[in-house]
């Protein structure tokens, strides 16, 4: 090999070297934020929903031996149908746990009542609701059943739309013209309402 070959193998490999250094020099990168922890649930969760406009009322416990109750999530998905088609979809479980964990920072027993607006809606009633109402959402979460509005006659909305706002479960937001609290299973936020 010609001397002006090996000084540029050498001058190759010797850049490699500092390089890889420069690599290893560098400060470690901090590791990716963890999720938050959300605080544990008790091992039985009871819900009492009602419909008002049609007086149903459903009253389960939906999550017991470490497991949601099947039976429990399908009259809860009931309920919570479209109100206007009659169409029915699974209900989120996690929306439940939402609903459970808010009624348990408020203080309140799982035997309260709450006042069920709305549940699941099809995409047909949702697009309905989108042109007269500018409160509703296209892509709104409650076309895959992990939003509910509801009230909790025991408490004032707008403190238990802050309540929810804090929990980082979902999306939550009070609507004062209305009086009905929103809770989704979407990512973590909140909304300027009317």
């Amino acid at each position: 090999m010609p001397f002006s070959c090996r000084h540029l193998l050498f001058l190759l490999l010797t850049a490699a070297a500092l390089a890889l250094a420069g690599c290893a020099s560098r400060p470690p990168q901090p590791p990716p934020e963890p999720e938050m922890e959300l605080p544990p649930l008790p091992d039985v969760r009871r819900v009492v929903l009602t419909y008002p406009r049609s007086k149903e009322m459903v009253d389960v416990i939906y999550f017991h031996s470490g497991d949601y109750d099947r039976d429990a999530m399908v009259k809860i998905s009931h309920l919570l149908r479209d109100r206007r088609t009659g169409e029915e979809r699974p209900i989120d479980p996690l929306l439940m746990d939402f609903l459970f964990d808010l009624l348990m920072r408020t203080g309140l027993p799982p035997t309260t009542v709450v006042e069920v607006t709305d549940g699941f809606r099809s995409a047909g009633t949702n697009a309905d609701l989108v042109k007269v109402n500018g409160n509703a959402a296209r892509e709104s979460y409650h076309l895959q059943g992990k939003a509910m509005d509801f009230r909790v006659p025991l408490l004032p909305g707008p403190a238990l739309g802050e309540i929810a706002k804090t929990m980082q479960r979902g999306g939550s937001a009070y609507y004062p013209s209305t009086g009905h609290t929103h809770i989704d299973t979407g990512p973590n936020r909140t909304w300027r309402t009317r």
